[in-house]
C-alpha cells in the first residue's frame, strides 16, 4: 500500500463536491483560489547540549532542507485538491513571490513566512495559491473553484457548497479526514486490496515544488523544466546522520540565511 497523507481525498464532502464539479455543476473551471493562512507550526527552542543537527531535526518545520518550506509542506494539500478538480492535469508554468516579514529569531530557521504562487494551465485556467505562517494575522483554509456556471467553496471538515445555476450544500457526515484516511489504509491492509495514491501524491508534490522554487528563485518556471530537474535541498539519504554538518548554519548573530529571490541562484 502507498498512502500519501493528502487526506482530502478521503473526506466525504470533498469527494461529493469534486464529483459534482466533474459532472459539470459549475461548468468549465476558469480559475481557482487556494488559501492556507495560519500561524507558524510548533517552535522549539534550542536545548542545552544540543548540537546543530539535533536542533534542526527538532525544529524541522522551519528548515527548508527538512520541510521543503510551506508551499510543499502545507499548501500541497490545497494544490492536490486543485489538481483533483482539474482531473489531475498539471500546470504549464508558474511564477511566485514570497519572503519573511514578521518571523525573526533562530527558531524560525531559514524558511519564508508568506508565499503567493500563480499557476497557469494549457487551456488558460489560472490557479492562485497563497500560504502564510504569521501570528496575529487573518487565518483562512479554503478552496474556491470558479466556473462558467457557478462557484464551489470548500472549507475542510466544515463547509462544502455550490452556488450559481446549481445550488447545493453537502448535508452528509463529515468525519476526521486524517482518521478516515487511516481507516482506509488499515482496511486495505487487512483485506489484501492495496491502495496506491502514489500517482497523485508525486504529481501534487511536484506542483508544490514548482511553486516553492518559483518563490525562492523569483523566476517563472515551466512544468517541463521542473519535472526534469535534479535540484536537491537535502543531502542524499545515506549521508544523513546526527554527526553531519547541516546544509545551513547560523551566522554570528545566531540567524540563518533566508533565500533571496533574484539574487540567489538555483540550478533548476
Amino acid at each position: 500500500c502507498v498512502m500519501s497523507g493528502l487526506h482530502s481525498r478521503y473526506e466525504p464532502g470533498f469527494q461529493e463536491a469534486i464529483r459534482r464539479i466533474h459532472d459539470g455543476a459549475i461548468g468549465e473551471i476558469v480559475s481557482i483560489e487556494e488559501n492556507f493562512l495560519r500561524g507558524p507550526y510548533g517552535l522549539y527552542k534550542r536545548q542545552p547540549n544540543q548540537n546543530e543537527i539535533e536542533f534542526q531535526f527538532g525544529n524541522q518545520y522551519h528548515f527548508a532542507w527538512l520541510s521543503g518550506d510551506d508551499v510543499t509542506q502545507s499548501l500541497v494539500h490545497n494544490l492536490d485538491r486543485a489538481g483533483w478538480a482539474l482531473s489531475e492535469r498539471p500546470p504549464l508554468k508558474a511564477h511566485g513571490l514570497g519572503g519573511r516579514s514578521s518571523s525573526f529569531g533562530e527558531v524560525y530557521g531559514n524558511v519564508f513566512d508568506h508565499h503567493s504562487v500563480i499557476y497557469e494551465y494549457a487551456d488558460g485556467v489560472r490557479l492562485y495559491a497563497f500560504c502564510r505562517t504569521q501570528n496575529g494575522c487573518y487565518n483562512e483554509y479554503t478552496s474556491s473553484y470558479f466556473g462558467t456556471k457557478g462557484k464551489c467553496l470548500l472549507v475542510p471538515a466544515s463547509r462544502y457548497e455550490i452556488t450559481g445555476e446549481t445550488n447545493w450544500k453537502y448535508q452528509g457526515p463529515i468525519g476526521n479526514p486524517h482518521e478516515l484516511e487511516h481507516r482506509a489504509l488499515f482496511s486495505a491492509i487487512r483485506s489484501g486490496n492495496p491502495v496506491n495514491s502514489g500517482d497523485y501524491m508525486t504529481r501534487g508534490t511536484l506542483v508544490a515544488v514548482m511553486g516553492q522554487l518559483s518563490c525562492y528563485s523569483g523566476k517563472e518556471l515551466t512544468w517541463d523544466q521542473v519535472s526534469k530537474s535534479d535540484f536537491l535541498f537535502t543531502p542524499k539519504v545515506e549521508d544523513v546522520s546526527l554527526d553531519m554538518q547541516p546544509t545551513v548554519v547560523p551566522d554570528e548573530k545566531g540567524l540563518y540565511p533566508v533565500p533571496m529571490p533574484g539574487l540567489q541562484k538555483y540550478d533548476i
